[in-house]
């Protein structure tokens, strides 16, 4: 699975009694009992979503117009609010939780160990990126913090990711 499987799967679950559970806001939020049909067309809108918006917000950086930037970003979650509350409007709500720990597993799952490994090792270069960029020019330390600091979150939560795909696999095995 791709890059878009995985980030998307953190967005569902399968319920204890079989059935399919939606979680727009992931674990930040309540989940919906689907079918088969909206499990498929949810996750490929999701991926089409996120898949957008990362052209669009790193064309815009890109630019170097960062608030241009800040305000797409601003919009595109906005949209994502209205469309969740549009999604919703008609399905039941279900008083199971999703877990940040089932959340991980299952985007841990969904991804694969090469994608997991990539992630890893480029969140790793952006920290030792960030790093240099501070001892080279001190004057931009608000950047190369904000870097070391988000992109060394990123590998923490990646390489967490790893040992539950790991775990994941010996206990299927």
């Amino acid at each position: 699975m791709g890059y878009f499987d995985g980030l998307t799967s953190g967005n569902f679950k399968i319920a204890r009694d079989g059935g399919k559970l939606y979680y727009p806001w992931g674990y930040w939020g309540r989940g919906y009992a689907i079918s088969e049909q909206d499990d498929a067309r949810l996750r490929r809108q999701l991926k089409i979503y996120h898949a957008v918006s990362l052209v669009l917000i790193i064309a815009t950086a890109s630019t170097g117009h960062f608030v241009v930037m800040a305000a797409l970003t601003a919009a595109l979650m906005v949209f994502y609010a209205l469309w969740s509350w549009h999604l919703t409007a008609g399905m039941q709500a279900t008083d199971e939780r999703l877990s940040f720990h089932a959340s991980l597993v299952s985007q841990a799952r969904a991804y694969g160990a090469g994608t997991l490994w990539l992630l890893e090792i480029i969140a790793i270069l952006f920290v030792v990126s960030f790093a240099f960029m501070l001892v080279r020019d001190v004057a931009d330390w608000p950047l190369g913090l904000f870097g070391i600091v988000f992109f060394g979150l990123c590998a923490a939560v990646g390489g967490y990711q790893l040992v539950l795909r790991r775990r994941a696999t010996l206990n299927v095995s």
